[in-house]
């Protein structure tokens, strides 16, 4: 059995877009995190009164490509200064936000907005105010570490916080 020339070039070319329309298609895909908190107060106002803390952030993920759009949840406990009659700083976060990948998807730019559920140890004030957050990690081998920089409110009346953060932990894609 002969194979024309003409019908080999045709099928070399059926097969070369089949494959290129493949790799144009991107199918979404889950992402989930959890990770352990380390953050400094980077604000005067905030280190002040409040020591580094730590915390915990699990969330979700769904995108298309290198881009993900995330759903966190956190809890961070700052410890008070010895000037800080209110006690330490418990938050309870909520954010949502978008992660762009590059580079293999191995390196990451971030930023999220949500709100800070806030209370104090020593106090009964309590508030929730919007929160920021913007910043960069890395994803290797189902870990993750991110750098980032969060803005908020406190409930009490001072200048708005801010906190430097270096998150570990794992990210698995499904």
């Amino acid at each position: 059995m002969q194979i024309s020339s003409k019908n080999f070039i045709l099928a070399f070319v059926f097969i070369l877009i089949a494959q290129t329309s493949f790799a144009q298609f991107k199918l979404p895909h889950l992402q989930l995190i959890l990770n352990a908190n380390y953050a400094t107060p980077t604000s005067s106002s905030f280190s002040d009164f409040n020591n580094g803390g730590l915390g915990i952030e699990a969330g979700a993920g769904l995108g298309l490509g290198s881009t993900m759009f995330m759903a966190t949840a956190g809890y961070q406990r700052f410890g008070a200064s010895t000037s800080n009659p209110a006690g330490s700083l418990n938050i309870a976060t909520l954010k949502g936000g978008i992660r762009q990948y590059f580079l293999l998807g191995r390196l990451f730019v971030l930023g999220n907005v949500g709100t800070a559920i806030q209370s104090y140890s020593s106090s009964g004030v309590k508030g929730d105010n919007l929160m920021y957050e913007y910043g960069g990690g890395v994803r290797l081998l189902g870990l993750e570490v991110q750098l980032t920089q969060s803005h908020w409110q406190q409930p009490i009346n001072v200048a708005a916080s801010s906190a430097f953060n270096v998150k570990v932990g794992f990210s698995f894609k499904l």
